[in-house]
């Protein structure tokens, strides 16, 4: 009865469900994939310039061991060595890269392809960058890197190129971005970069390695804007100890020095590296250059990369062995938030309805409180809200006007120049309702409330005046006592309800119960619920000593005698049960008591 008095309220609820706005907010963090071409100048220059050997080779090679060491897992890199493209060494313009790197095979396994991989040194020809650009313009990806390393002029073919304006239109006319990093400072260099005009708006950027040392800092640059990372200073450098105030998605920990361990971060947490990587100076400069004991071979390069994965806020300290040198890379966690608000108090989604809004955006903490974080600078927001079938720029704290129809505000942070979170809100709003409408509303209202009333009504009618057992009498079995000659037994008893009876309405419960072992001879008791506390026996005749003759039944010590088909009993009734002895033998006397626990 609970289950189906249940579904009665239930379905009467259901009338109260009403059309709201339809809203949704987005907000996206994700791990873009990336498709990164690098187009590496191995050139004998790199090795020898101007008569006098020179390590930027080693620095190079070992920069890109460390590029490849901070891949992530959807990125793709490959590398297109100049030397493959050289025509007048047998190259081909339209060769293909050398290696091919992904960001879901193991670091060790990255690093070493970048490490094993040695080849001719020649000149610097420019066919390898339009390749890889070429190349770049089919891949189905979220971001497209084209990274150019060279420490010269290109020099094939030989008339002048407009270096410039081919990366610029590279740029402009495509989804690629281009960094080019020039190395060293001979003339052929300065005049390449006089006429280098890098516009970061359109994604085209130049860095200048003055010298080896240069290099790696360059490079682990380039590696922080394609990857959305930053540099993170230690609280305390002897200590190695560093906070922040908002949670990350990656920290990256890079240690030059030799027999370096990095062991984990303690603080607010202990965490150990989800993984480590070792890079290491390169030997052997060039096929054509291996047997020069000239050759400077920049042994000082040796670190290890480790990387940490979703750390909370707080205080940490780093602890490592060794390592003359420590830097930390950082991938902030941020969230941004979307609100709106009707004289000072935030609207609920549903609630939106057509009207005049402020309208709050910006980076929230854990609580969901707006703040500033020390780590993020100043974050620059772009904002547009698309209603009635136009698109304006806001600002937060603006008042904003939201029409009927389809709307939406889409938000983009810009922080440290490099990075971007954003996030989206839209929905479907509704005009005011109408004087006729809301009265028409009204009514359904006092509708609703009717049915459901009238539902009520209905089912206290059929079944809320039903005569039931006691609940009691349902949950427990009787017990039947057997007596025969002075020894006791105990047995269970059965009450055994008409299922029908439960769900007819009207209709009192009826149920039968046997008051005697299975084995013995007896009508079963037939019941009808009456009240609370008592039952109509239905079948009263059948128990009289007439019809019985020689077996005697009591009821609470009464007989049914003279009382005709009809009795009322208690719920708590004892029966008795005699069977006369045969040949001499005892009585056999059986005790039901209805109620366990009234025995």
């Amino acid at each position: 009865m609970k289950k189906l008095s249940f579904f009665v309220v239930y379905c009467s609820l259901l009338a109260f469900v009403g059309i709201i706005p339809v809203y949704s907010q987005t907000f996206s963090i994700k791990q873009p994939s990336r498709a990164i071409h690098i187009v590496y100048d191995d050139s004998g220059s790199m090795i020898r310039s101007n008569n006098a050997y020179l390590d930027r080779w080693g620095q190079a090679k070992y920069a890109m061991e460390v590029f490849a060491a901070m891949l992530e897992e959807k990125d793709t890199m490959r590398v297109y060595y100049m030397s493959d493209f050289d025509t007048t060494t047998g190259g081909n313009r339209n060769a293909n890269p050398r290696i091919e790197i992904r960001g879901s095979e193991p670091s060790g396994e990255r690093v070493a392809r970048i490490h094993d991989t040695i080849t001719r040194a020649s000149n610097t020809p420019f066919f390898p960058v339009e390749k890889a650009y070429n190349d770049l313009l089919p891949e189905n990806v979220d971001e497209k890197w084209l990274v150019i390393l060279t420490d010269g002029d290109f020099n094939i073919p030989a008339q002048n190129i407009d270096v410039d304006g081919i990366l610029s239109r590279y740029a402009k006319e495509s989804d690629v971005s281009i960094s080019l990093l020039a190395i060293g400072d001979d003339s052929d260099l300065e005049a390449l970069l006089r006429r280098l005009n890098p516009d970061h708006r359109i994604g085209y950027f130049v860095d200048h390695a003055r010298n080896s040392n240069d290099i790696l800092g360059k490079i682990t640059a380039i590696c922080n804007r394609i990857f959305n990372r930053n540099s993170l200073r230690f609280g305390n450098e002897a200590k190695r100890e560093f906070r922040f105030d908002l949670p990350m998605l990656e920290l990256l920990i890079f240690a030059q020095g030799e027999n370096v361990r990095i062991n984990g971060i303690s603080g607010s947490g202990s965490f150990t590296p989800s993984g480590i990587v070792n890079v290491r100076y390169s030997e052997v400069p060039a096929t054509n250059w291996a047997n020069d004991r000239n050759v400077i071979i920049s042994r000082n390069l040796t670190g290890v990369i480790a990387s940490f994965q979703n750390i909370p806020k707080g205080s940490y300290s780093l602890d490592i062995t060794g390592g003359q040198t420590v830097e930390v890379y950082y991938k902030p966690d941020v969230i941004v938030d979307i609100r709106l608000y009707q004289r000072g108090r935030q609207v609920r989604s549903q609630d939106i309805t057509e009207g005049k809004y402020q309208i709050r955006f910006g980076i929230v903490d854990e609580n969901g409180r707006f703040f500033e974080s020390t780590l993020l600078g100043n974050v620059e927001y772009e904002a547009t809200l698309k209603n009635d079938g136009q698109s304006i720029s806001i600002k937060s704290g603006d008042t904003i006007n939201i029409k009927e129809g389809n709307y939406s505000v889409y938000v983009q942070a810009h922080f440290l120049g490099i990075n971007t979170a954003e996030n989206s809100i839209n929905g479907n709003v509704f005009p005011p309702p109408t004087f006729k409408e809301i009265i028409l509303d009204i009514l359904k209202q006092f509708w609703y409330i009717f049915t459901l009333l009238l539902a009520l009504l209905l089912y206290w009618l059929l079944w809320g005046r039903k005569k039931r057992f006691p609940r009691r009498l349902m949950s427990t079995r009787p017990v039947i006592q057997e007596e025969i000659d002075g020894n006791v037994v105990t047995k269970n008893g059965k009450f055994k309800i008409d299922t029908k009876t439960i769900w007819l309405p009207f209709c009192a419960e009826k149920g039968t119960i046997k008051a005697v072992p299975t084995e013995k001879t007896l009508p079963k008791l037939k019941l009808r619920a009456i009240s609370r506390d008592i039952m109509e026996l239905y079948n009263a005749e059948a128990f009289s000593p007439e019809t019985l003759h020689d077996v005697e039944v009591t009821f609470s010590g009464k007989t049914t005698e003279g009382v005709g088909n009809s009795m009322p009993i208690s719920c708590v009734s004892t029966i008795e049960v005699t069977y006369p002895g045969r040949d001499g033998s005892p009585n056999e006397t059986y005790t039901c008591y209805l109620e366990r626990g009234r025995r």
